[in-house]
């Protein structure tokens, strides 16, 4: 797949660059121009950027052909090419008295550590402040340094030749934020959560309470059961009981099945007392469940009024 993808950036850097051609023989440079920047970026080519360089001479874009003419030059003397080596060198020397450039000035009170100065968006080291060749036109010079309020400025360089300077100010200092404006988000944001966590602690206060008082009702409902069948077992075999008959036999079982659900009650009571005890404590000792709401009204009184504030 990548493959594929490479092939076709180059069939299309391939294509763009023949359009460019027959815009330029037209002489139709500046529809020819972008084309061939973009067949550059997709396939960097020697020769497309020598005819970039040849549009832009073209189009009066002076510090970008005079760049792109002695990046020529050095990619032609690493590939052994003498002809195009003098071709981009004599292009670039035409150009280099036309260069228009900015000087950018910077007094030591507003030389401060970490100090960017950038024209047209592209940083510009220090050594190059003396002189940044430049396109003819309006061009934007930004300073900006950490801690500081960017300064922007507009430099207009028309003339051929001509050097402008450009003094960059005293940056300002960027206003620094109030410690409480950044705390109060998580302050809010930890009192959501803790009434969230109050909330399933009630909930699961309600359903572990209601359990227990489910199974105390159950075990209720099995002591009563376990009674029935104890006074059904003495009915069953009115004395004199004999063992070994059918009432003592109807007897025995039916105190059998009396002492199974005495059992059930026996176990099931206190375990649900607890559960309820347990369910009743959480929802009792949560705390609130969201953010108490404020409210004011005024009370009419004789011969005046009082404000009453509930929450």
């Amino acid at each position: 797949m990548t493959g594929v993808a490479h092939a076709d950036k180059l069939t299309d850097a391939e294509e763009l660059f023949r359009r460019a051609k027959g815009l330029m023989a037209a002489k139709k440079d500046h529809e020819a121009c972008p084309l061939l920047e973009e067949s550059q970026r997709l396939d960097p080519q020697m020769g497309t950027l020598l005819n970039l360089a040849i549009c832009h001479e073209n189009i009066g874009r002076t510090a970008s052909a005079w760049g792109e003419f002695r990046a020529v030059e050095q990619q032609a003397r690493a590939a052994n090419r003498e002809d195009r080596v003098k071709l981009a060198r004599e292009r670039a020397s035409k150009l280099e008295p036309k260069l228009a450039r900015i000087k950018i000035v910077v007094p030591a009170d507003a030389k401060v550590e970490g100090l960017v100065v950038k024209v047209d968006g592209e940083a510009k080291g220090e050594p190059l402040w003396s002189g940044v060749a430049v396109d003819p036109g309006t061009r934007t010079v930004e300073a900006s340094a950490p801690g500081k309020k960017p300064a922007v400025m507009q430099v207009s360089v028309d003339d051929a030749g001509a050097v402008v300077s450009v003094t960059v100010p005293q940056l300002e200092n960027e206003p620094v934020a109030a410690p409480a404006a950044a705390i109060a988000p998580d302050a809010d944001r930890m009192k959501d959560e803790e009434y969230a966590a109050n909330r399933s602690r009630k909930t699961s206060g309600i359903v572990v309470g209601a359990i227990g008082v489910a199974t105390m009702a159950a075990g209720g409902v099995f002591g009563v059961l376990a009674l029935t069948n104890d006074g059904d077992a003495a009915k069953a075999c009115p004395s004199p009981c004999f063992a070994g008959s059918n009432e003592a036999r109807a007897a025995d079982d039916t105190t059998d099945r009396a002492l199974l659900f005495a059992n059930v009650a026996n176990v099931a009571l206190p375990i649900g007392l607890i559960a309820a005890a347990v369910g009743g404590y959480m929802f009792l000792s949560a705390g609130p469940t969201e953010k108490p709401a404020v409210s004011a009204r005024i009370s009419p009184r004789p011969g005046g009024g009082s404000l009453v504030v509930s929450w």
